[in-house]
């Protein structure tokens, strides 16, 4: 009678931890971002951001758009990963050159502003978040210690398109007054609490 009573509490104990040990906190490491464009070289995105965070330019030559740091990645992978990006798309296809050296960029156009819920891609190592661009409004998202050009990098290099990409919705402005209020607040706090680096 006393084994069975130990017995379930030992059970009671193991199942505990094994339940609680979903809800343990993640560990996050800041990566660097970096946006690879495949539409072409009439084309660059002109800003794209995950989670908020800046990417930066992703030129006419394909790749290389960064921020300066960072996302915080988790440091496992998870079921159900996902995140928010937002881009917009320069279509230089009408560039007038001659304008565009004297600093006028109106030949310029808007190739669209796009958002999209995108779920990561499994990662069994921390590396480098790499945010794909693709025609038709479509992205995908990599974790990866192979640059966006090697041969190991898990979306190849170049103009194609990617039918496993998740398609982004057209957007009129890549933030709402609304969300750019709610990022505005949320800095002031931050610089409250932990002062302005500045």
């Amino acid at each position: 009678m006393r084994f069975y009573s130990v017995s379930r509490h030992v059970l009671a104990g193991l199942l505990g931890l094994v339940l609680g040990s979903c809800a343990l906190p993640r560990t996050f490491t800041p990566v660097q971002i970096e946006g690879v464009q495949h539409l072409g070289p009439d084309y660059n995105i002109s800003q794209f951001y995950i989670d908020g965070a800046s990417g930066g330019n992703v030129g006419r030559g394909g790749g290389g758009g960064g921020g300066p740091c960072c996302a915080n990645l988790p440091d496992k992978w998870y079921p159900g990963m996902k995140s928010v990006v937002r881009w917009s798309v320069g279509d230089w296809s009408q560039e007038n050159r001659a304008e565009i050296e004297k600093g006028n960029y109106r030949s310029v156009k808007s190739g669209g502003a796009f958002k999209a819920t995108v779920p990561i891609e499994k990662y069994d190592q921390i590396g480098r978040v790499y945010v794909h661009f693709f025609p038709g409004g479509k992205v995908r998202v990599v974790v990866a210690t192979a640059g966006s050009t090697n041969k190991d990098h898990p979306i190849p290099y170049g103009l194609h398109d990617d039918d496993t990409a998740t398609k982004g919705v057209e957007v009129e402005t890549l933030f709402t007054k609304e969300e750019l209020e709610e990022r505005d607040r949320q800095d002031r706090e931050y610089k409250k609490k932990h002062g302005d680096w500045r």
